[in-house]
């Protein structure tokens, strides 16, 4: 029988020698000092991932990692579910998972997420059997511009209508709701991005409709390598059309550079159906999907006592 722990001094060199997945190792390497405060720190408090591990005696068989996705939605995700080869199919990774899901619910925590590789069947039917329901595709487009040659289907920037300029901290809450008017209304529970989120997007740029002075999209850029540059971006769902423009002021205005091509990677769940058509029209490929699943934990309702007086009798009302 193994049991179920907190990270520990030492755990650190046993995941590195089980588990030869970059991802994991560089995300554990740029946390190392703060995993080990994690467990001494409140859940509500916890910026840095938490990793819970299955011991048997001293032999690391699995570990599972994951993360605050929302403390505004009490949503967490759960980043990766590691078991060795030679051990899977032994019910390891799903104890893993029922176990943070019944210790972080216990804290209340309402929504776990989890995204898999759609080609990954194993991780998929893992996740189902304890209790994830698949709710959207991730889509990961790709293409590369030379930024120097004007396209043919170019569209011109923003007309006179509209205008662009850098977030502020005024922004978050208005930001927070153009969000959540986006996602479908079921999965606005656990998907909604808070404020805390928008915050760390502190070189995003904002989307004015000038006529009414109000943000109705946003778009940050993260550059992965001198030719490599990751977008996330939102259009309000009245104002859709514009995604063509948004993704050229990306392109062309904010991180053209004549000297070289560029490569741009968009990621877009399935349910932005204007923004996916776009990115068919300019000639953008998918390079990868993955399956969005959800787990809501409903926490049981104390019902109230009734307060009797003395000897059963009611309390009379106040005069």
């Amino acid at each position: 029988m193994f049991k179920i722990r907190t990270l520990r001094v030492g755990d650190i060199s046993k995941i590195k020698g089980i588990c030869e997945n970059q991802e994991i190792i560089n995300q554990i390497n740029q946390n190392q000092c703060n995993l080990f405060l994690q467990p001494l720190i409140p859940y509500n408090f916890r910026t840095s991932p938490s990793i819970h591990l299955a011991i048997e005696e001293s032999n690391l068989l699995g570990f599972v990692i994951l993360k605050c996705a929302s403390k505004v939605n009490n949503t967490w995700q759960i980043d990766h579910v590691f078991v060795p080869d030679e051990l899977r199919n032994e019910g390891i990774g799903e104890e893993l998972i029922r176990y943070v899901i019944s210790i972080y619910g216990s804290y209340g925590i309402e929504n776990f997420l989890a995204i898999a590789d759609s080609t990954n069947s194993a991780a998929i039917s893992l996740f189902q059997s304890c209790g994830f329901r698949k709710y959207a595709k991730v889509y990961y487009y790709e293409k590369e511009f030379d930024p120097s040659m004007e396209s043919e289907n170019y569209v011109p920037i923003l007309d006179k209508s509209y205008t662009t300029r850098q977030i502020t901290v005024n922004d978050l809450t208005k930001l927070e709701k153009l969000e959540l008017s986006s996602i479908p209304p079921d999965l606005r529970h656990a998907l909604g991005r808070s404020k805390s989120y928008f915050k760390e997007k502190k070189h995003s740029i904002l989307l004015i409709d000038k006529s009414r002075n109000i943000i109705i999209g946003w778009f940050n850029i993260n550059r992965l390598t001198n030719e490599h540059y990751f977008v996330d971006l939102l259009v309000s769902p009245g104002w859709t059309h514009l995604y063509e423009q948004l993704l050229n002021i990306v392109i062309y205005e904010t991180i053209s550079n004549k000297s070289y091509k560029i490569k741009l990677t968009v990621k877009v769940n399935d349910y932005f159906t204007e923004l996916t058509q776009r990115l068919d029209e300019m000639g953008f490929l998918v390079t990868q999907a993955k399956d969005l699943l959800v787990r809501t934990v409903w926490q049981r309702v104390k019902e109230k006592k009734k307060k009797l007086a003395k000897f059963g009798l009611p309390h009379a009302a106040p005069t």
